[in-house]
Formats: structure tokens, sequence, C-alpha cells
């Protein structure tokens, strides 16, 4: 048992980030307020691990599929109600009535969630989104670069301009702006906003604004109830799957057997 931990420990870390040496704070942005991770609560489930070591993938048992709630806050699913996840109205992608919620924890300075990004998820987006079997919700845990917070912010905000996933893809390409300082950071989130027709300057309020600070603070706070402090990470409707896999693994475990 001892070993097959460390073998997961040593694949974990060839695939995933976790949080850095801490940096000084920025002087030109506001910095987020520390959050303590909250225990997980009785009625949260304890998710169940997908091992990279194990061969076969566990499969999912096919369960109903209750009705999708849309509020004003925006979708929240079944599985996101079981893990704890709020509503989401911006980071989303598929149909919400899918068997299989996948929700990702992502880190705009991190490389292995660029290489996710990058190399597998449009591949993921074409076979299970774009089909109708998987419904995608993006949360924003910045645990790597200096100024990752920041463009988790700009995220957020250039999703309130209609402009979520054009301001993700942009703020993975810019990855290493997030390690300079504080003012280069700004003048790349600045620049790729008026690139994408943003209004720069409602975008700099909005990620100013205590709001948009607390739903960054709160998404921070829901990965860290569910002991998720590295990215990319990955639930699976209630399953944890951890890593940036490449796409053969995701159609082992998305094609394996039932979906819920």
């Amino acid at each position: 048992m001892r070993v097959r931990l460390l073998v997961l420990i040593m694949l974990l870390s060839l695939t995933a980030c976790t949080a850095a040496t801490p940096v000084p704070s920025p002087t030109a942005i506001p910095r987020l307020p520390t959050v303590t991770p909250e225990p997980l609560s009785q009625s949260t489930p304890t998710p169940r691990i997908i091992r990279l070591s194990e061969s076969p993938l566990p499969v999912f048992t096919p369960t109903p599929i209750p009705t999708p709630v849309i509020s004003a806050d925006g979708i929240t699913t079944a599985s996101m109600a079981q893990l704890g996840i709020s509503a989401e109205p911006y980071a989303i992608l598929g149909d919400p009535n899918a068997p299989v919620t996948i929700i990702e924890f992502t880190d705009f300075g991190c490389t292995f969630c660029r290489r996710h990004h990058v190399l597998t998820f449009p591949a993921l987006r074409e076979e299970f989104i774009s089909s109708g079997q998987v419904f995608y919700v993006v949360r924003q845990l910045p645990v790597t670069s200096p100024h990752g917070d920041q463009a988790a912010l700009a995220a957020l905000c250039a999703g309130e301009q209609g402009k979520y996933w054009e301001m993700h893809d942009q703020l993975f390409a810019a990855g290493d702006a997030w390690y300079s300082d504080a003012t280069t950071a700004r003048r790349r989130i600045i620049a790729l906003a008026t690139d994408l027709g943003l209004d720069s300057a409602v975008l700099q309020r909005c990620m100013e604004h205590p709001a948009t600070q607390a739903t960054l603070a709160r998404h921070v706070s829901e990965a860290h109830a569910l002991r998720v402090f590295g990215t990319p990470t990955f639930f699976i409707n209630n399953q944890l799957f951890a890593g940036a896999q490449p796409i053969a693994r995701w159609r082992d475990v998305l094609e394996g057997g039932g979906r819920r």
C-alpha cells in the first residue's frame, strides 16, 4: 500500500502543479485575503480517487440524472451540488443535462494546466462536450505563480462581458506573464482585453471589486473543502481525476463503462 501511494505521488508530481514558494504581494494590484481550508462536512461525500497506477480504470455506475438547477447565479448540476460547488454562470461548456459533469480546478500559471488546455482539451471538447455527453465547468485555483490570481480575476471579469472562454485561451497563451512583475502582468491583462474587444476599464474595475474577489475566494474555498491543493484537478461526477492526462486516458475513463 505504501509503495502504491509513493508511486501515485511521483506520478502526480509529473502531471500537476502544486503551490509555489510564497512570494511578496504585489503593490499595484490588491492581493486576495488568505482562505483557510474548510473541513469536509458530514454531508459532503469523500471523492473516490482514480489512482493513476490502477489498471483497468474504475467505471461509473449509471444512476438517474436529476434535473440541473438554473438560476440567476448560473447552473448547478446534481454532481456540482453533491460536491458543494456553487452555481457557475460563465465558465461552462456543453449541455447541463449531460450524464457526466466534469469540474476542472485550474491555474493560468500552471504549466500542466496549459498542457491539458493545449494538448487534451480540444479533443475532449469535440468528442465529449460538443456531443452532449459531458457538461464542463471550470473553477479557478491560482496556486503556482505570483500573479495567477490576477489572471483568474481577469477571466471571471471577461465572463461578465460575455467572453470568458476567449480570455481563458489568451490567459494560458500568456502564461509567462503571471511570473513577471505586477505592472507587466496588469499591462498584459489590459492588452488581452483590448485585443478581445472588451472594455478594459470596466474589466479593471470588476477585478478590483470585492464581489469578484469574493467569487475567487469561494472557488479556492470549494477546492480546499474537497482537499484539492494542486492543479489541474478534475472531478468526473463525484470521482477525482488528477493531473494533465492524455486524451487516450480520458477516453478510457469516459468510455469505459456507464456514465451518470
